[in-house]
């Protein structure tokens, strides 16, 4: 990722930030216990599953259970950053914010459409915090 990002994650760690690479639910789960809480979380999943069919509920459970980990260890004025999906695909990404009405804290959203030269495609961004 070099090209990308030039020498930004020779450092994960530093006086104000650390960047963890791993499985975050487990994480998450152990923070939230703990009480830590963070300025910011950053998910890099497509937090959007592409079917909306019903036997994708489980896709939808796992997601908000992230997402429900994500909002509990944020400070209450934290931010949690994800993308969504494909700008055309309008339902699932309803579907998404109707999950946002599920968490366990009651939560507020913005999004922002974006051209990612890579996808080739407009994509939608969400930013989440506390209400």
């Amino acid at each position: 990722m070099r090209k990308t990002c030039g020498n930004v994650l020779d450092n994960l760690k530093g006086d104000c930030y650390e960047v963890l690479v791993q499985d975050c639910v487990p994480l998450l789960k152990k923070f939230a216990e703990e009480g830590k809480t963070f300025d910011y979380v950053i998910n890099d999943l497509t937090a959007v599953p592409i079917s909306t069919a019903p036997e994708e509920d489980s896709t939808w459970e796992f997601l908000r259970l992230i997402l429900d980990l994500s909002i509990k260890v944020l400070r209450p004025s934290g931010k949690y950053f994800t993308q969504g999906n494909c700008v055309n695909l309008t339902e699932a990404l309803s579907q998404y914010e109707e999950q946002l009405e599920k968490l366990s804290c009651p939560v507020d959203f913005s999004k922002e459409v974006v051209c990612v030269p890579s996808y080739m495609e407009l994509w939608v961004f969400y930013t989440i915090w506390k209400k």
